[in-house]
């Protein structure tokens, strides 16, 4: 294992054996490929945040896991997810700057430590990246910790993105973990509501990211106009949503695959790759997957279905 990677197993081991399990079985999925995607985003935790970020940010993962999954028991036992509305997130949570900067590092983490975000990790490698120019201009929506825009940067030399979210902690860390990658003079990050975006950015993006926002949402038809708005014509986005999945912050719950094909599909946007994936191990008698969707889509033109 490269050092990074083997400095945070053994961390693990000693202070969180309990989790060991499981991060074994998210390195299973693919030892080669899951060592690379761990020591590059591992190498940019360290270089923005110093020598003991492997342990301060193992801590954050471990305690963002048990928060996810006493949500989903509540889930279970109750049959729907704990808040129903934006504003009432935003102020518990999204506002809460410290809250929100060990969450944020928290899930910087699950993208290879969770053996469901491995598979969506991969896939946005294989099918988004691999069909991009070196010089795309980049949107990503709600980059939340910036690690996958950095990880577009990385791969594309030309590159370049702009990140729009609403958390004053997430435009830190995510400018943070650019600068760690040496690729602050490509990324740029603002303080604001995509959904309040006006039309100076239609058209404007090669490509699009938005991970993990669409179920934080009340209206999520309006994230699916936003996209097909930035896009070019044939621009390609990726867009990883959560199913059946609670969390402090999710609002929107989706059932089925379906749901979100379809959001795609009504808003000028074909679908051209999906992956739905789902952890090994859930709640005994459970009711509801946690699953991830990662999908690939292309904007319309005004000829072509």
């Amino acid at each position: 294992m490269p050092p990074y990677l083997t400095q945070l197993f053994d961390y693990v081991r000693e202070r969180h054996p309990r989790c060991l399990r499981g991060i074994e079985e998210a390195r299973a999925v693919s030892p080669q490929r899951f060592d690379a995607i761990a020591e590059m985003f591992l190498s940019w935790l360290v270089g923005a945040r110093g020598d003991d970020a492997i342990a301060l940010t193992v801590d954050s993962f471990v305690k963002f896991t048990t928060d996810v999954n006493m949500a989903q028991a509540r889930y279970e036992a109750d049959g729907h997810y704990a808040h129903s509305s934006f504003a009432e997130v935003y102020a518990d949570h999204y506002s809460q700057n410290e809250t929100m900067a060990d969450y944020l590092w928290g899930v910087f983490l699950t993208n290879f430590l969770w053996e469901h975000h491995v598979h969506i990790s991969i896939f946005f490698r294989d099918y988004f990246l691999s069909g991009l120019s070196a010089a795309s201009q980049l949107v990503e929506i709600a980059p939340g910790h910036g690690g996958w825009g950095a990880w577009a940067l990385s791969v594309l030399p030309e590159a370049r993105l702009t990140g729009f979210d609403i958390s004053p902690a997430s435009i830190e860390i995510a400018g943070s973990i650019c600068r760690a990658a040496g690729l602050e003079g490509r990324a740029t990050f603002e303080e604001r509501n995509v959904l309040d975006l006006n039309d100076t950015l239609s058209a404007s993006a090669d490509a699009l990211i938005c991970s993990l926002l669409v179920e934080h949402l009340e209206r999520p038809e309006q994230l699916f106009a936003v996209i097909q708005r930035i896009l070019k014509p044939k621009g390609l986005g990726f867009v990883v949503a959560a199913l059946t999945a609670a969390q402090v912050d999710h609002i929107y719950e989706f059932r089925y695959e379906s749901e979100l094909v379809r959001l795609s599909e009504e808003h000028g946007l074909r679908v051209l790759a999906t992956l739905s994936a789902g952890p090994r191990r859930q709640l005994p008698r459970a009711r509801f997957l946690p699953r991830a969707m990662g999908l690939v889509v292309q904007k319309r033109t005004h000829d072509t279905f």
